[in-house]
């Protein structure tokens, strides 16, 4: 079991140190300036990116995960966050042309530079590996499908939020005060 572990890691560091960040100053300034933020992903992504929502409301941000039923009405100054590895999944794509007719900002992380979400994005995070769409054999992973996608968006998210704390002075207890305390 543990040489599937390593091999998991093995990948995961290949994505990491191949990918571009180039635009993470880019991508938190649009996340601490939005009055709104809805956060989108579809399948395993989602599970990922509503995860995210909930840290971006401990850090005292207004985050909604696109689904539930408490999403406010959004316009202009607010900002839209999704992830799609392949980038072209319809339900991310439709929303993002939604997102963008109605004035809110869009941001993504995508696999895919040449996809729909990609080009309506004002800022994107590309993790380098394989999507549902491509056959690129330098990026293929052991794991199925989608998988190493998912592992990497979770983690760069997870990154984003220590940022963001720093950016924001918050700590492990201070955003603890605004954690659920009715589970």
């Amino acid at each position: 079991m543990l040489d599937k572990c390593e091999l998991i890691l093995g990948e995961i560091e290949e994505v990491l140190n191949s990918s571009s960040f180039d635009q993470y100053k880019d991508f938190m300034e649009s996340i601490l300036n939005a009055n709104k933020i809805v956060v989108f992903g579809a399948g395993r992504v989602g599970i990922a990116m509503r995860g995210f929502s909930m840290r971006l409301n401990h850090l005292g941000l207004k985050s909604f995960f696109l689904g539930d039923v408490n999403v406010p009405n959004t316009g202009a100054g607010d900002l839209l966050i999704v992830g799609s590895g392949s980038g072209n999944t319809i339900s991310v794509a439709d929303i993002v042309v939604l997102a963008k007719r109605n004035n809110l900002k869009v941001v993504s992380i995508t696999a895919n530079l040449n996809s729909l979400i990609a080009h309506e994005s004002a800022h994107v995070f590309l993790l380098n590996c394989q999507t549902k769409e491509n056959s690129d054999t330098q990026r293929t992973s052991r794991q199925p499908m989608t998988t190493l996608f998912e592992q990497c968006l979770s983690i760069v998210l997870d990154s984003l939020i220590l940022k963001l704390m720093e950016a924001k002075n918050e700590t492990h207890l201070s955003m603890l005060e605004r954690h659920n305390r009715l589970e």
